[in-house]
């Protein structure tokens, strides 16, 4: 059996497994929904909590699932089984039906999701909260163009807490008010009025760009499907805001406001970061939580992704991730050592920083390292390479292959020396879609090559036959495993397809290592 093959087999096979074992059979109803984690023995839905709800319980949270969405999704398009898609839109249905609040916000992602025994609906902290989530909207609009777009314009209205100035919060209020007709006229939230104003006032939210991120990704995604210019200006405002803390380096804050936090513990409430580090750096900085530079790829991928699905409409996004990366290059990448230098970002190096006082960014004690520029930040250049040619981008794709171990790429017209299996760190999923988009770019075959590789070793270490599915080093198969989604892109490149016919990969959430 040839690769290709071999890979499509085992996601469906995978998919199968998924599907027979991990829908709903506990408690007293029987749902569509699967369980967030499967025993890889005995097939029986773990008690799993990846977003804050209960760690006691075996959940269902949607937002979790997403990826897994994806999968069945490509699987019919890669291979016209229908049946795949079906048992998605089955599942986004009954989202739609039994899992939204009066006002069309749905119980999922941070604090909210579905009790398998209990058959009821878990909240911790009462908020709706989305953070790098990203979801499977071009899905969700084909099957139920109403009530996708009632739910992201019902997102910005629970978190934005003044449209003025964009102050929002991670956390949006669910509503009990009587229930909202999908189908019928209600007030647009793109109606509101836009100033903008400084950035790092102090506000009512916590604007982090975990949540922000997933607010203009919304409303932008609404925009390429709608062709409405309404929420693609509201997304352009909010992804404004951070690029309006950029300093002199040209590098983003994670948020663009202050905020009265518990700063160690209820008694001392301000900016976090003005407690735990003005104290201690000298002269003339600003040292709040939104002048930490603490990059995070999954942002600036939704932003090249956006702007490719928006296309003319959608050039700020593509500006505005690039000049990002191109300032992460300049003002704190480090190719002798593969690593980002932390600092302000005005610059000013916070390596080697210890904690005098604990608090939110540590323990006291704690001594400030580098950030590692992990295969993340591989494939977040790469795909930046793909989109626009930029020359930065592709040197930071030289050093950050040459820094991984991946080989010596050369010229960007060259013949690549590519070495997947020389890496010290296990080859993952980020290096295959970085890889991936290299061929794209160049076409030229070592790429494939490499990608295939990888491809051989994440399904040889990950795909277990006696389970029938892909498990992680515990033995559970778990919904948001982006494996499985790789290899489909994978098996469609291998086969001479074009991986823009299947859904487009987010990733996982993860934070790199290192930093603050």
């Amino acid at each position: 059996m040839t690769l290709p093959a071999t890979l499509v087999d085992s996601i469906r096979t995978h998919a199968d497994t998924v599907v027979e074992h991990g829908r709903d059979r506990y408690g007293d109803e029987r749902t569509p929904l699967l369980a967030d984690a499967l025993d890889g023995e005995t097939m029986e839905a773990l008690p799993y909590d990846a977003r804050d709800v209960d760690g006691d319980r075996r959940l269902s949270n949607f937002a979790f699932q997403q990826e897994f969405l994806r999968v069945l999704v490509g699987l019919t398009r890669l291979t016209g089984t229908r049946e795949y898609s079906e048992e998605a839109a089955t599942i986004v249905t009954w989202v739609f039906d039994e899992l939204t609040d009066d006002a069309g916000l749905v119980y999922w992602g941070g604090h909210a999701a579905y009790d398998l025994d209990r058959d009821e609906v878990v909240v911790h902290k009462d908020s709706h909260e989305l953070k790098f989530e990203y979801p499977f909207y071009e899905f969700l609009w084909e099957v139920d163009e109403a009530r996708t777009r009632q739910f992201i314009e019902t997102f910005w209205e629970a978190h934005v807490r003044e449209w003025e100035t964009l102050d929002f919060n991670r956390h949006g209020a669910w509503t009990d008010e009587p229930d909202v007709d999908a189908t019928s006229e209600v007030p647009s939230p793109w109606n509101h009025e836009y100033e903008g104003g400084d950035v790092f006032f102090w506000g009512d939210g916590l604007t982090f760009v975990n949540t922000g991120s997933d607010l203009y990704y919304a409303a932008g995604v609404l925009a390429s499907l709608t062709d409405d210019d309404g929420p693609l200006a509201w997304s352009e405002n909010l992804a404004r805001r951070y690029v309006e803390t950029r300093q002199e380096p040209g590098i983003s804050g994670y948020q663009f406001s202050q905020h009265p936090s518990y700063c160690d513990g209820p008694s001392i409430r301000g900016d976090r970061a003005q407690y735990q580090f003005a104290p201690y750096i000298h002269g003339d900085h600003l040292v709040y939580e939104g002048t930490l530079f603490r990059p995070r790829p999954i942002v600036q991928r939704q932003q090249l992704t956006l702007g490719e699905r928006l296309g003319e409409r959608g050039t700020s996004f593509t500006q505005w991730a690039v000049e990002e990366l191109r300032a992460w290059r300049q003002a704190a990448y480090r190719p002798e050592t593969n690593d980002f230098e932390p600092m302000l970002t005005d610059g000013f190096s916070l390596e080697g920083f210890v904690c005098r006082r604990d608090g939110y960014f540590g323990p006291k004690g704690r001594i400030v390292g580098p950030i590692e520029a992990g295969s993340d930040f591989f494939w977040l250049y790469a795909q930046a390479y793909r989109a626009t040619g930029d020359s930065v981008c592709w040197q930071m794709v030289l050093d950050i292959a040459r820094g991984l171990g991946l080989g010596h790429l050369g010229p960007q017209a060259g013949s690549p020396e590519i070495h997947p299996t020389d890496t010290a760190e296990p080859l993952d999923f980020s290096t295959l879609y970085g890889l991936l988009e290299l061929y794209e770019a160049t076409g030229r075959d070592p790429y494939l090559e490499a990608a295939a590789t990888v491809g051989r070793e994440l399904h040889a270490t990950g795909f277990d036959d006696s389970a029938g599915a892909f498990v992680d080093e515990r033995g559970r198969i778990l919904l948001d495993d982006p494996r499985p989604l790789a290899l489909l892109h994978l098996a469609t490149v291998l086969r001479d397809g074009e991986r823009t016919a299947l859904p487009t990969p987010v990733g996982d959430r993860r934070t790199p290592t290192g930093g603050i």
